[in-house]
């Protein structure tokens, strides 16, 4: 008898796990598609340290603080260097598009121009989105499959908080 309520209890669990998990998004398939070209300019702030730093959550809630001010921008993110853990040093870019930045505050500038720019869509919550790492491969994978160069630079570009795309850029040269 206990052997029957656990494994009912069991395909409960994981039937109600399945449902939560295809609710928020984790089956959606990622959307790819290719540009024939794109350019790129955003400015914000570059941040080389820690993910503890105050300087990096700082330079987060002023880029998020402009673009709260313009409501068809969306926030950009670039890693130069992912961290592998709490203490690495990690460098990334966070700004928006630089039409919706002060000129005249010294904002860095990032410049991107490339063909064939590899955009992956995800629609999903954050919990259950595709890892980073998971991404680039997919954009590599179908830069590959469909004979184009692979991407030199990823760009994060969130859209929302369900909605991320992913721009692969192979850099003109």
């Amino acid at each position: 008898m206990k052997k029957k309520i656990v494994l009912v209890s069991f395909i409960l669990l994981v039937v109600t796990g399945l449902f939560v998990f295809n609710s928020m998004g984790g089956f959606n398939e990622v959307q790819l598609e290719v540009l024939d070209r794109k350019d790129i300019n955003l400015s914000g702030r570059n941040f080389k340290g820690i993910p503890q730093d105050q300087k990096l959550g700082i330079a987060f809630l002023e880029i998020e603080k402009i673009k709260n001010a313009h409501p068809d921008a969306a926030l950009h993110t670039i890693y130069y260097t992912e961290p592998a853990g709490k203490l690495d040093t990690m460098e990334v870019f966070v700004g928006l598009e630089s039409k919706w930045m002060d000129k005249n505050v010294g904002f860095d500038q990032v410049s991107f121009s490339g063909e064939n720019v590899i955009i992956a869509t995800i629609k999903a919550h954050r919990f259950v989105m595709p890892g980073p790492l998971k991404i680039k491969n997919k954009i590599i994978g179908f830069a590959i499959d469909n004979n184009l160069p692979p991407p030199d630079v990823f760009i994060d570009q969130i859209i929302g908080p369900d909605e991320v795309k992913v721009i692969g850029i192979k850099l003109v040269k």
